[in-house]
């Protein structure tokens, strides 16, 4: 299954490819490059009930929960492709 969407990817919790993510986590290192961790939007929500989700998780997954529903409306107006 190919994800299409404004942040498609791999959920990192679940593993499944998702076409909406929030990012919940930075990660840090000492030296080289950091990363981010990006799950699907059902996924960020346990998490972010966990001790382990940092503070601004609420927002992140607010603005995420937008952008797909502005997405999926851009999506419904739009005619079905051909097949």
């Amino acid at each position: 299954m190919q994800a299409e969407g404004p942040n498609s990817g791999t959920c990192c919790r679940c593993d499944l490819p998702v076409r909406h993510r929030a990012l919940i986590a930075i990660i840090e290192t000492g030296s080289g490059p950091g990363g981010s961790a990006y799950a699907c939007l059902p996924c960020a929500r346990d998490y972010a009930k966990t001790s382990l989700a940092p503070d601004w998780i609420g927002e992140t997954i607010a603005h995420a929960e937008a952008m797909r529903l502005a997405w999926d409306e851009e999506d419904d107006g739009d005619p079905a492709p051909p097949p």
